[in-house]
Order: C-alpha cells, then structure tokens, then sequence
C-alpha cells in the first residue's frame, strides 16, 4: 500500500465516529424522547444540533487549520467529540443535552473541513474522486454502526450509556491520526494558506456554485437517515427492527458510494452519472412511499443514491488554487452545515405538522432532485470562466 493509501486509511478512523455519533440520537429517540420529556420539533433540534455549529465553526476551522496545522486542529477537534458524547451521557434535561450535541458538533465541523483538506492534498485528478467516495463513505457506514447497535444498547442498558459508547471511534480516530499523518510533500507549512479575500470575483461565483449541490443533497440524506426509523416504526416494526432495516439500507448505500467512486474515476463524462443517479432514486423513492413494498424500494434506491456522493465532494478542489484549500473547504463545508443543520429541524417541525413521517421523507426527495439544477449551474458557470480543466479531472 502506497503512503497516502496509508494516510487515507488514518482520516477514514478520524472520520467514521462522525456519522455514529450524529445517529446516536435518532436510534435513542424511543428511550431519549420520554425520559427528557421532548416533542417531535425538540427532536429534530438535537438531531440537527451535530450540525449546527458548523455554520460558525467551519471557516475559522478552516484558516485555524492553515494556521496551525491541519493535524493539530484534528486532534483537538476528536478530543471535542470525546468530550461531548460524554456530556451527553449526563444529560438530564434538553438543555443539557443540547449544549453536548453543540460541544460534539464544534469537533466534528473541524473535522469535516480539515480531512476533506487533506484528503485534496495528497489526491489529484480522477484518484481524487475515489479518494473521496473513500473519505465520505466513512460518515453512512457511522450512521450503519449506529442503527446496529445503537437502538438495542438504548434497550437494554439505557440510552446514557449508548450515548457514552459513542466516544469509542473518535478515541480510535486520535490514536490513528496522531500516530499515523503526516503533511504530504510540497504542502504549504502552517501559516502560508491564504484567506477568502484572495479570492476573486468568478472564484466567489464558483465557490459558491460548487458548495450547492453536496449541501442540497446531505440535507436530503440526513432527514431520510434520521426520520426512517420513525417511518418503520409506524408501519408496525419493532425498534430492533427498525433500526436494522433502516440499516441495512444504509449498507446498501455504501457500496453505492464506493461504486460510484470507481465509475466516477473511469467515465468520460462523470456528470451524466450524476443525473441519471439522482432520477433512479427519486422513482424508487416515490414507490417506496406509496407502495405496499417499501424495504424493498428503499434497497432498490440505496443502490444508486450514493454513487454522485464522490463527485459533489470534490467539487470545490475543481475550482480552488491549492494555497486557498483550507479556507475554500471552510466556506464549502459554512454552507453544508446551513443545510444538514436547519433541514432536520424542518423536517421535525413537519413531522408534528402531520403526524406523519412520510411527509419528512418527501422533504428529503425534494432535496435531492435540486441537486440536478444546482449541478448544471456550476458547470454553466465554469464554462464562462474556466477556459480549461483547473486541476485534470476534465471536463463534465
């Protein structure tokens, strides 16, 4: 194995206690919700709290990384994690346990920001997109763990001690990060990354265009991770049950994910995937809502979800000079964190509208399809300005 396959390997160990730790709260939400006395809308604020502070936190994560070293604010951003899921593991109250998603979510904003940095650093070209698809997979397979095992810990040994579990894999992200990275040959040293005002006026435009699409389509990735379980529950399953088929749909998606990262690496055209992707899963979403199959139109869906996942992420690495990575990645992942933090919330406050969770998974199918214009747009915009491919992934 080469050295950055190795170095990837230790971001992935950094990256996967994200995704558990954010579904933490949706699988506990049976034994969470009536020992703290929450509604519906106070759910989807914890769940979408992870988020939250990464609409603040994720540009200075960025220029504190160019600042200080990508690795440094790694650690310290684990070590966040860490702390926050033991907080939560104390929570009494929603108070409590809000400012603990908070604490957790500063840690893992830096890390969303930093890794993808990183990752950007020591992969080009079309190795970059597999790279990628590698890196994000790290966040489903999480949220998979999670559903797992997170949901019959809750049952049988209470939801603080799955909260506490959730410490776990940022532990093992530290001992790898710190043991393992190293800043690749030619890198800027800390302190030589420039800031967004060395941007000019078409970056803007094509930083701003190339942040759209990964934002539109986590937020519609979230609410459907998040509110499937309550859909599963309403159709009669158990929680056990619920969590393992939401699951195992996840599972499905991984593969997708990384599928997508080899056909996105080997296509001429790797947009047309994009497209052709998002519409498969937007009919077998339709099926699975109104028919009387609805796992099986979900795995059917999970097939094909994930494969434009390598592509949005990397994005911005088409547009940005290398010296304006670390604060590009901040505005990119500012942006991200609007979406993934207020649609959970959104969805929440709709789910008691109606009662019903279908009407949060619709919410997310329509976040997903957006992701077809918002993609043609920045192509749009790359063609008026970029008169040639920025970085050898050619063009879309």
């Amino acid at each position: 194995m080469g050295e950055r396959w190795k170095i990837l390997a230790a971001l992935v160990a950094a990256r996967v206690g994200m995704g558990f730790q954010f579904q933490a709260i949706a699988c506990a939400a049976p034994f969470l919700v009536p020992d703290l006395g929450l509604d519906k809308t106070q759910l989807g604020w914890l769940i979408g709290l992870y988020m939250l502070p990464g609409i603040f936190i994720a540009l200075p994560g960025g220029l504190l990384g160019a600042r200080f070293g990508d690795k440094r604010m790694v650690l310290a951003g684990l070590a966040l994690m860490i702390a926050g899921a033991l907080w939560l593991s104390q929570a009494r109250d929603f108070g409590a346990a809000a400012a603990a998603r908070g604490l957790a979510g500063v840690g893992a904003a830096v890390l969303n920001v930093l890794l993808t940095k990183m990752v950007a650093d020591w992969f080009d070209g079309r190795d970059r997109l597999l790279a990628m698809s590698i890196l994000i997979n790290c966040w489903p397979i999480g949220i998979a763990l999670a559903l797992f095992l997170l949901g019959p810990v809750s049952e049988a040994s209470g939801w603080p001690f799955a909260a506490a579990c959730t410490a776990a894999l940022p532990v093992a992200g530290f001992l790898a990060v710190g043991l393992a990275y190293r800043a690749p040959p030619g890198a800027a040293q800390a302190g030589a990354g420039l800031g967004l005002g060395a941007l000019t006026r078409p970056e803007w435009r094509l930083l701003v265009a190339a942040s759209l699409p990964w934002m539109i389509f986590n937020a519609g990735f979230q609410i459907l991770v998040s509110f499937l379980p309550a859909f599963f529950l309403e159709r009669g399953l158990t929680v056990a049950g619920s969590g393992a088929s939401s699951a195992l749909t996840i599972l499905v998606s991984i593969f997708s994910v990384q599928a997508g990262g080899i056909l996105l690496k080997r296509m001429p055209r790797p947009d047309v995937l994009c497209h052709g992707a998002i519409a498969a899963w937007l009919v077998t979403t339709a099926f699975f809502l109104t028919g009387d199959s609805p796992l099986a139109w979900l795995l059917a869906g999970s097939v094909v979800i994930g494969l434009p996942a390598g592509l949005f992420v990397s994005l911005p690495a088409e547009v940005l000079r290398p010296e304006l990575r670390a604060a590009g990645m901040g505005f990119f992942y500012t942006v991200f964190y609007v979406g993934v933090a207020v649609f959970p919330a959104l969805a929440g406050a709709l789910y008691d509208l109606t009662g019903h969770a279908a009407s949060t998974l619709w919410l997310a199918a329509g976040c997903v399809a957006v992701c077809v214009p918002a993609l043609l747009l920045l192509r749009a915009l790359m063609r008026s300005t970029i008169p040639a491919p920025v970085s050898g992934e050619g063009r879309r």
